[in-house]
């Protein structure tokens, strides 16, 4: 009697054991399913967004991003020369990545800016065959990168101005001074804080890595950017919309801009491309205009 009450009992154990074990997976599988369709959400949300941000009239594979990195020669190492060219393609693939062996004697490798060492020019390749390459691979594409001017004057290559997207004259992402009509340039590093929320250049500075930024950069803002320059024919070399001008006295509304600061604010003497000879600027100029002062 015993040993049947006891085997009754175990039967029921194990019963319960085992709804209780069914309980639990379904309560996991519930979990996982409600996280799959969040994540499913979230993607789609995403997706949707990215589209709103996309130009659809503009060919995507026809859009590089470039970022170059400069060593000095000459006496005091003033003068800028190219040093590492990095290309990658709309999706972030690298088309291009190789260091460059400059015709004279490197007396400056700036590698707290560059990252570029003595041993990264060991196997470099001769700067004729970087021209010759680079020049092929951007034939007719759209240039995205942050100030282009050093990039392009290193190269000894500049595209035509409609096939060129500077994200530092990129009017939306620069920033006022003085009295708030005049824009200047944010550095790439802060301003791929500021904007996407990353951190780059911590340490020894990556053109690749760089070049990634100022895609996505121009990414986020594909379609009004392309959309400005469909609708404005304006021969200024900054583009898209200035940010409001700064609201004085707890004012609810910025203040109209006038014809003249209009005017004003268009200038871009300090950042033609196109205009003249380019001067090579020293390190110092290239560390403000790269990476802020």
């Amino acid at each position: 009697l015993a040993n049947s009450n006891w085997l009754a009992l175990k039967s029921k154990i194990q019963q319960k054991d085992q709804r209780h074990t069914k309980s639990k997976t379904h309560e996991k599988k519930h979990d996982l399913d409600v996280k799959v369709q969040k994540q499913r959400v979230k993607q789609e949300k995403q997706a949707k967004r990215m589209k709103a941000r996309t130009a659809e009239w503009v060919d995507n594979s026809s859009i590089v991003a470039m970022d170059c990195e400069m060593v000095g020669v000459g006496l005091s190492g003033k003068t800028s020369v190219l040093a590492r060219c990095s290309i990658v393609d709309y999706d972030g693939h690298v088309l291009y990545d190789k260091h460059v062996r400059p015709v004279e004697k490197v007396t400056d490798f700036r590698t707290h800016v560059s990252g570029i060492k003595s041993s990264s020019l060991r196997h470099a390749i001769p700067f004729a065959q970087c021209l010759k390459e680079v020049g092929k691979l951007m034939q007719d594409k759209i240039v995205v990168g942050h100030a282009l001017k050093n990039d392009f004057q290193a190269l000894m290559f500049k595209p035509p101005k409609h096939l060129i997207r500077d994200t530092a004259y990129y009017r939306p992402y620069m920033r006022r001074k003085m009295n708030g009509t005049k824009l200047y340039p944010k550095s790439l590093k802060n301003l791929t804080d500021e904007v996407l929320g990353k951190q780059i250049q911590t340490g020894q500075h990556d053109s690749v890595e760089d070049a990634r930024a100022t895609l996505e950069l121009y990414k986020r803002e594909q379609y009004a950017w392309e959309k400005y320059l469909r609708t404005n024919k304006s021969s200024s070399s900054l583009v898209g919309v200035a940010p409001a001008l700064p609201v004085k006295n707890d004012e609810d509304t910025p203040k109209p801009i006038s014809a003249a600061a209009k005017a004003h604010l268009d200038s871009d003497d300090e950042f033609s491309t196109g205009r003249g000879a380019m001067s090579v600027p020293d390190s110092k100029e290239l560390a403000i205009m790269e990476y802020g002062e």
